[in-house]
């Protein structure tokens, strides 16, 4: 392992459902653990306090829809901001938690991290002026000094994968495309190569970047 991929402790996976997040944190997990104690930590938006409610309003007709698809909510226009203020401090126990991994783990590969959760909370609530808010520039300075891996592929290829509607990662994409030219360290197509080729191309990203 080269010496500068020995400093890189901290490595965030991003990108749209079906880019194959998961897959490579699994494979870069293994490869990092044959050189030192390693954890794997993943989320997305709507937990903890988020998720509790999103599961009541499920209950309520006012509230279905496919604007969260794994919740079958929408949450309705004028609460999007209370809904973004929610959605922000359901998230900060994760940080909290990364925090103390990052203590007692050589390694901790984040699966998601905040460029997602931008790109999360903009989709699901179809809340693009949310860059535009306190949380949002906060999140997005978070996320330029996280400077995660963008995992890419082709559309169709990424709407096989996903277990979420074809719209839905076209939205995914169109916020993920324009935010990742900014924040994020390196990009790497995963659409149409192997899971081995794809973990090569982002051992090779990090070990050109120290952090």
């Amino acid at each position: 392992m080269c010496s500068t991929l020995k400093e890189y402790k901290y490595i965030t996976l991003s990108g749209a459902d079906g880019s194959g997040k998961t897959t490579v944190a699994k494979l870069l997990a293994f490869y990092l653990s044959l050189h030192g104690s390693t954890r794997v930590h993943w989320f997305r938006g709507t937990h903890l306090l988020a998720s509790i409610l999103v599961r009541v309003f499920s209950r309520f007709k006012v509230f279905h829809g496919t604007c969260n698809p794994y919740y079958g909510v929408c949450i309705p226009g004028r609460l999007r901001p209370l809904w973004a203020h929610i959605e922000f401090w359901s998230l900060l126990p994760h940080v909290f938690i990364r925090f103390l991994l990052k203590m007692f783990y050589r390694f901790l590969i984040c699966d998601r991290g905040f460029l997602d959760f931008i790109v999360w909370v903009i989709v699901t609530l179809g809340y693009p002026a949310f860059l535009r808010s306190i949380y949002g520039r906060f999140l997005l300075r978070l996320a330029v000094r996280e400077r995660s891996i963008y995992l890419y592929g082709d559309l169709d290829v990424l709407v096989v994968r996903a277990d979420v509607p074809r719209w839905f990662i076209v939205r995914e994409l169109a916020v993920y495309n324009v935010l990742s030219k900014y924040v994020s360290l390196c990009s790497v197509n995963t659409g149409d190569r192997k899971p081995l080729e794809v973990l090569k191309g982002v051992l090779k990203c990090l070990g050109n970047q120290i952090r």
